[in-house]
């Protein structure tokens, strides 16, 4: 879990030097796919309700592209350490 954690925390700090400042995880998924995003949205409106796509999934492809990587970094590393201190205690 911890090598997971520190995978995805560089893999953050790598969009954030790397990219421009400020580059959303949408715009990052039209310049890897472009027909990614259109796909994405019909499939939200042909079968999952319309509340997912407009109150979660277009708010976290708004934010910078590099938070979504860093903080499952750090729910990983947070993870990975709260197992460390159970196995200590048992």
């Amino acid at each position: 879990m911890a090598a997971l954690g520190a995978m995805f925390l560089v893999a953050g700090f790598a969009l954030a030097s790397l990219l421009q400042p400020f580059t959303s995880l949408a715009e990052l998924a039209m310049m890897m796919n472009d027909k990614w995003m259109l796909a994405l949205e019909h499939a939200e409106r042909g079968g999952i309700a319309r509340w997912l796509w407009v109150n979660v999934e277009v708010p976290v492809l708004l934010r910078p592209c590099w938070l979504l990587p860093t903080m499952i970094g750090l729910i990983c590393v947070g993870f990975a350490v709260s197992f460390a201190l159970n196995d200590r205690r048992a």
